[in-house]
């Protein structure tokens, strides 16, 4: 009586590509091979960059990628996307807040540093991104103007006087 409830008792263990699940089938073993596409820390070894992360202040964050793990172990692939927010953030230099993507990290950073025309400043350009490059830019030529027409801009700026 015991032998027939081991001999045909429900599995337990891993059967590996046996059975039902990824890699079980010739049609979908060719998809779900890790070796059929990219990884994204291979993407951006080859110069493929996280398109997103182009447009807004991303802090050098990309998606990440890894395996769901359940009690059965029975992986699936899944991706994590940055924390990303809309905000608008205040630029000294050009007198008036930018909107902007930025993730939390980004966020953290220019608090840290003092604000976000100081930020752009220091920061590299693999972590800034196409448009806050094009942004830095933009407050280089301001900044520019500004110390043409002989006015300080800054956290030690003085107030503007009126002469009557």
């Amino acid at each position: 009586m015991f032998a027939s409830l081991v001999r045909f008792g429900s599995r337990t263990t891993y059967r590996g590509s046996r059975g039902s699940g990824a890699g079980s089938s010739s049609r979908t073993s060719a998809y779900s091979s890790p070796n059929s596409r990219p990884t994204f820390a291979k993407a951006s070894q080859m110069g493929q960059t996280f398109k997103r992360s182009q447009r807004g202040l991303y802090d050098g964050k990309t998606l990440q990628s890894g395996h769901n793990v359940p009690k059965s172990r029975q992986k699936t692939a899944r991706t994590w996307a940055p924390n990303v927010q809309s905000k608008k953030l205040w630029s000294d230099v050009l007198d008036t807040h930018v909107t902007a993507r930025v993730t939390t990290s980004a966020l953290r950073t220019i608090d840290k540093m003092g604000g976000l025309d100081y930020y752009l400043a220091n920061t590299k350009d693999n972590k800034l991104g196409q448009w806050g490059i094009g942004l830095r830019d933009v407050l280089a030529l301001r900044l520019r103007q500004l110390r043409l027409e002989g006015k300080k801009v800054g956290r030690n700026a003085p107030e503007p006087t009126t002469s009557a």
